[in-house]
C-alpha cells in the first residue's frame, strides 16, 4: 500500500511539473495611443488572421524549470487592431487574405497580415511567471492585388521582477505586447510607402 502511494505521489508530481502555467499577454489597449503628432495615414486597411492561427497556442520557458501556455494572436488581436486604428483611417477585419468582397465594399488599399513569434524566460529557481518576455511582431502588407508592398518587424520587449508580477503573472508578457505594438505604430507611421 505504500509503494503505491509513493508512485501516486511521483507521478502527480510529474503530471504538475510538466504542465504549463496559463498566462495572457492582452495590453491594456487604453494606453496604445497615438502621439499628438503624429499623422494619420489616410487609408482603408484590412488585416488578417487565420481561425486556426487565432486559436493556436504557444508554450515559452518560464522560471524554475516550468513553462507558460498563451495565446499569441487572440491575447493581442485587440491591441493589434487599435494599434492600426491608430495609425490608418480606417480598419477590417478580413475574412480570407484575398476577401473580395470587403476590399471593393470598403475600398481597401493594403492589406496586413501578422506574424508574431515569442520567447521567455526567468533566471529564478522557485516561481514560475516570466521575469524577460519578447515577442517579435512582423506585419506582411501587400496592396488590394496581393502585390507586396513592405514586411515591416519589430522586437518587443517586457520585463518584470517578483515583487511587481506577484499579483499579475503575466506582467512581462503583458509589457512585451505593448511595447511590440508601440514600436510597430511608430514604424507604420514613419513607413513612406504606405502613404503612396
Amino acid at each position: 500500500m505504500r509503494i503505491v502511494k509513493l508512485f501516486s505521489a511521483v507521478f502527480a508530481l510529474v503530471v504538475i511539473a510538466g504542465c504549463a502555467h496559463p498566462i495572457v499577454l492582452s495590453p491594456d489597449v487604453s494606453k496604445i495611443e497615438r502621439g499628438a503628432n503624429d499623422q494619420l495615414i489616410n487609408k482603408n486597411v484590412g488585416y488578417y488572421i487565420s481561425p486556426e492561427t487565432r486559436e493556436k497556442a504557444a508554450e515559452s520557458a518560464g522560471g524554475g524549470g516550468d513553462k507558460v501556455s498563451y495565446y499569441p494572436y487572440k491575447d493581442t488581436e485587440g491591441g493589434f487592431y487599435k494599434m492600426l486604428s491608430n495609425v490608418f483611417s480606417n480598419v477590417t477585419l478580413l475574412k480570407s487574405p484575398n476577401d473580395k468582397d470587403a476590399v471593393n465594399q470598403r475600398a481597401i488599399k493594403y492589406v496586413i497580415i501578422p506574424e508574431i513569434t515569442t520567447t521567455s524566460s526567468s533566471p529564478s529557481p522557485f516561481t514560475w511567471p516570466p521575469t524577460l518576455f519578447t515577442i517579435n511582431l512582423t506585419c506582411k502588407i501587400s496592396d488590394a492585388n496581393g502585390n507586396p508592398v513592405s514586411n515591416i518587424s519589430v522586437v518587443g520587449e517586457g520585463r518584470a521582477e517578483f515583487d511587481e508580477f506577484k499579483s499579475d503573472f503575466s506582467l512581462a508578457g503583458k509589457r512585451a505586447a505593448h511595447d511590440a505594438l508601440t514600436k510597430m505604430q511608430a514604424r507604420l507611421l514613419q513607413a513612406p510607402e504606405l502613404r503612396k
